[in-house]
């Protein structure tokens, strides 16, 4: 003899809510899902802008194509110049910086290194020179014909380059922040409040009817 269900099979044993009466509302999901994409693409977006920044080839100040001496005025701001190669590696005892004064300075050991792919040419940063100042400057050089060499402002050397570097990872590292500090607790607290609200109307419903 079999034992009947108390219930038919599949048919819910309470009652049933509807998803539209818990509170908060299924809206504050998308606020939550919305804040964390947010801060995820943001910080992503910061990542890439910051790092574009740091491996851009710089605007050059004065460039020369052949053995020469190119003139080119620097501003008061400028406190180094780079000294960039193409192709990639090219000597850089080759060419001499020519001070406002007529002194010559020679370009010293970079504080960081830099290659850059623009296509059709590559470029490395192979030198570096203090200015003295605001005024014209003469690169002079006596490298190959095939050799092209330019000059940028490289601001203050290897703390620049560093400080980017560093923003570029602040920048990922604080739209992560946001969206877990953010948006995180926006998706958890809506699921524990609804998942509350809902046991509390089930077990409201489930009581039988009040009879005076």
């Amino acid at each position: 003899m079999s034992v009947p269900y108390p219930h038919p099979p599949g048919h819910p044993t309470g009652p049933v809510i509807d998803p539209r009466e818990l509170r908060p509302r299924r809206l504050w999901y998308a606020v939550g899902a919305a804040v964390v994409a947010t801060g995820l693409l943001g910080g992503f977006a910061g990542f890439v802008w910051a790092v574009f920044q740091t491996l851009r080839l710089p605007e050059f100040e004065a460039e020369l194509r052949d053995p020469g001496e190119v003139v080119f005025t620097v501003g008061d701001g400028v406190r180094q110049l780079g000294l960039y190669t193409s192709p990639a590696g090219a000597d850089a005892d080759a060419c001499v910086l020519v001070l406002p004064d007529g002194g010559e300075r020679a370009f010293s050991f970079p504080p960081y290194g830099h290659d850059v792919e623009t296509g059709s040419e590559s470029w490395s940063l192979v030198g570096a020179a203090e200015t003295a100042g605001g005024g014209e400057y003469t690169l002079a050089c006596d490298g190959g014909q095939d050799t092209v060499h330019a000059v940028a402002d490289i601001g203050d050397g290897g703390r620049t380059f560093v400080t980017n570097v560093l923003g570029a990872f602040a920048a990922i590292g604080g739209g992560v922040l946001v969206a877990l500090a953010v948006g995180g607790p926006i998706l958890v607290v809506t699921g524990v409040r609804r998942g509350r609200h809902k046991r509390r109307l089930i077990g409201e419903r489930a009581r039988p009817p009040h009879r005076g």
